[in-house]
């Protein structure tokens, strides 16, 4: 009789506590997905912005579409920074809304390399082609990749930053 008391409390508890743990891992994934839809949501920037995201385990997807470079990058950010994110994969495409040549689009950023404080003197090469910018050049300062990044991401027409830097040593 006790026996059967003991594999009557296992058949009973057993699917109980599997059940809660599939459930807290779903619950978990609409949570982060929740919180990043309301950041998004609460990021003026990124009004407009046709993104969704799918999310299991704590891995993220985004897909869709934005108008800006810096968008996708910002969508990126919010993830990464959300509780329970594993991984992320950024799949989200640049379609700009007022689509820029590339020669324009070339005389920004070497614009931005000219005027700005933290590029006067260097060296750089740009190449820009279909939207994509490609830049190398000597930085003094690995936060000046970023910063340099960041900036040609606000350039209309961008679809993808490559910037390859040395270092002044």
């Amino acid at each position: 009789m006790k026996k059967n008391r003991v594999l009557m409390l296992i058949v009973v508890v057993v699917p109980i506590v599997f059940a809660t743990a599939s459930g807290a891992l779903a619950m978990s994934d609409k949570l982060i997905k929740q919180r990043i839809e309301s950041k998004a949501a609460d990021t003026f920037r990124l009004r407009g912005a046709k993104v969704d995201l799918a999310v299991e385990n704590g891995y993220v997807v985004l897909y869709g579409t934005v108008d800006l470079y810096i968008q996708k990058m910002l969508y990126e950010q919010i993830v990464w920074k959300t509780k329970g994110v594993v991984e992320v994969d950024n799949e989200v495409r640049v379609l700009p809304g007022l689509p820029q040549s590339d020669e324009v689009i070339k005389h920004k950023i070497m614009e931005l390399s000219q005027t700005h404080h933290r590029f006067r003197g260097i060296n750089i090469v740009i190449t820009v082609i279909k939207g994509a910018a490609h830049i190398r050049t000597t930085l003094e300062h690995p936060r000046d990749v970023l910063f340099l990044k960041h900036r040609v991401a606000e350039i209309n027409g961008v679809t993808s930053i490559d910037i390859q830097a040395k270092f002044v040593v």
